[in-house]
């Protein structure tokens, strides 16, 4: 797994009006916690740190190098455990992070990455990726960054369950082994028919409809007609 490296310094106040302020001078409040904590440390991190390291390929799921400033301690190993975003700007506001035990094991979602291009999608089915993540549990040096998922073999009418995949050792599935992952639905060439179908249908409809309604104007005109000649 990516692990890259975030300094951060402890802060005294809390309250809404110091977290605003710390995000106006470029800090985003954090606070750190985990089974090697007595308690919750309030600390702050760079903005800039941060986002750089939420855009890695693995997105939150990196163990992060911790450095606190002023702190005697050697660099803790912590993951991102909540991340606060502005519902209207979507920046980032608040973050949990969570001390690591490298001897502990953990459950974390990680991401599913389907790989190949299945037999199915060449006849012309669709392929649904259905469950985008997986929770597993392990130790924290042995978390993926991903689990790639083959659908290669995978043929209309076939579908990829958790049961079918292969994980390293040290990798256990929590959950339900029966959700589906992947699957291939048969072409919808069917549907299109019928729907060329109902458009001739209703063209045809259309056209009795004119008919009809012309019948009724010459049937009209010639009753006045009729009318007249009395």
């Amino acid at each position: 797994m990516e692990q890259i490296e975030l300094t951060a310094q402890p802060r005294t106040g809390l309250g809404k009006e110091i977290a605003k302020k710390l995000r106006k001078d470029g800090l985003i409040p954090c606070v750190l916690y985990g089974p090697a904590s007595k308690e919750a440390i309030p600390l702050a991190v760079k903005a800039l740190e941060l986002n750089k390291a939420l855009t890695t390929g693995a997105r939150g799921n990196v163990l992060v190098n911790l450095e606190i400033e002023g702190d005697k301690k050697k660099a803790r190993t912590v993951m991102f455990r909540d991340i606060q975003r502005d519902p209207l700007q979507r920046s980032i506001i608040h973050v949990d992070l969570y001390e690591l035990l490298m001897d502990h094991k953990v459950m974390i979602d990680v991401p599913i990455h389907l790989t190949g291009k299945s037999q199915g999608v060449e006849m012309g089915g669709i392929l649904q990726h259905e469950a985008r993540t997986l929770k597993i549990e392990c130790l924290p040096n042995q978390i993926p960054d991903k689990i790639d998922v083959d659908v290669t073999n995978l043929a209309i009418g076939h579908s990829i369950h958790v049961k079918d995949i292969p994980l390293p050792h040290g990798l256990r599935v929590v959950g339900d082994p029966n959700i589906t992952i992947a699957l291939i639905t048969a072409p919808t060439a069917e549907a299109e028919v019928k729907t060329a179908e109902e458009a001739k249908a209703e063209i045809a409809k259309s056209f009795e409809i004119k008919e009809e309604e012309g019948k009724k104007a010459e049937t009209k005109e010639a009753a006045g007609k009729e009318e007249k000649k009395k």
